[in-house]
């Protein structure tokens, strides 16, 4: 089965005050993508009874284990156990906000509906994205090891990361599993420091009492600029979902003219013409291949919103 080197896609397109979508792509084929691990919330110096664990290894049988993916595993005597992964992106625009959008695919071998120690091993983990200006990492507070990061409190979302889901698979799960975890109907909100770069963060916050183990395989990040995020003009037009699979739907106070839409590809080429009634309005995106796209209406260079077709 052949799968794609990691990468990281750089697009643009030159459209004046337009929205920018910056993509990156990690699959830990050839090696750990910049990324590492870490644990908070246990006390100090109890790493071994916590049995904690992360490396990058090949995905475990039944899956393909030609694959790779980034091992994390921990046994929660706290209660709230969070085991996470981080990594800096570097490269977007300097002080400028963007709307983060997760995709992850892991394995995961926990049940849904099961009865766990303190809490169930599926829907009792709590999965969790987010992004920083400043490096996630864990400090030492009266003998236990807690984030430096607003993360919330297991089932509850914080200011530097929001709940995506659980870890449970199915009801009848007993091998691990690949299964995703998206953002799509929440996307977060961060702003890139004075050299275009943030800190990204995935974990998982635990109220099951025993271990946890998930094969973290690709993870799919997309960033967009929002539109006047160097002014205090709001967007002009807010494309949703974002991404989407077969429609988009938009919202704008722009006053039409002639109601034609046009939607480009990040080289300039247009993909996709059309006209629509009074916003909000939906547009069929099934006929496009996967990818970045910008959306103008009545052929306004200055009013284009990008979106991103799974």
């Amino acid at each position: 089965m052949n799968h794609l080197v990691s990468v990281i896609i750089w697009v643009s397109l030159a459209f004046a005050n337009s929205a920018i979508a910056q993509s990156f792509s990690f699959d830990f084929s050839t090696g750990y993508d910049g990324w590492d691990a870490d644990f908070a919330d246990y006390p100090e110096q109890d790493s071994i009874f916590y049995e904690l664990e992360s490396s990058r290894t090949k995905l475990p049988i039944p899956l393909d284990t030609t694959l790779y993916g980034f091992k994390i595993s921990g046994n929660n005597h706290s209660d709230d156990l969070f085991m996470f992964i981080r990594r800096k992106i570097v490269g977007l625009q300097p002080n400028t906000t963007y709307q983060l959008n997760f995709d992850i695919e892991f394995a995961s071998i926990a049940p849904t509906n099961a009865v766990g120690v303190g809490g169930p091993p599926g829907e009792g983990v709590i999965m969790k994205a987010g992004a920083t200006q400043v490096k996630p990492q864990k400090i030492l507070e009266l003998g236990s090891y807690i984030m430096n990061i607003d993360k919330g409190n297991q089932s509850l979302a914080g200011d530097d990361m929001d709940t995506i889901g659980h870890v449970g698979v199915s009801d009848t799960t007993t091998v691990f599993t690949l299964i995703h975890r998206n953002n799509d109907d929440h996307l977060f909100e961060i702003s890139t420091d004075e050299k275009g770069e943030v800190w990204v963060i995935i974990g998982t916050d635990s109220g099951f009492e025993a271990t946890t183990t998930l094969y973290y395989h690709k993870i799919d990040l997309l960033f967009t600029a929002v539109l006047g995020s160097r002014d205090p003009k709001p967007a002009s037009i807010v494309v949703y979902p974002n991404p989407a699979q077969d429609f988009i739907s938009l919202k704008t106070e722009i006053a039409l003219v002639n109601g034609q839409y046009i939607i480009v590809n990040p080289l300039g080429i247009i993909c996709k013409t059309g006209h629509i009634d009074i916003p909000p309005a939906r547009i069929e995106i099934s006929d496009l291949d996967s990818g970045i796209y910008f959306l103008q209406l009545d052929n306004q260079k200055e009013t284009a919103q990008a979106f991103f077709k799974r």
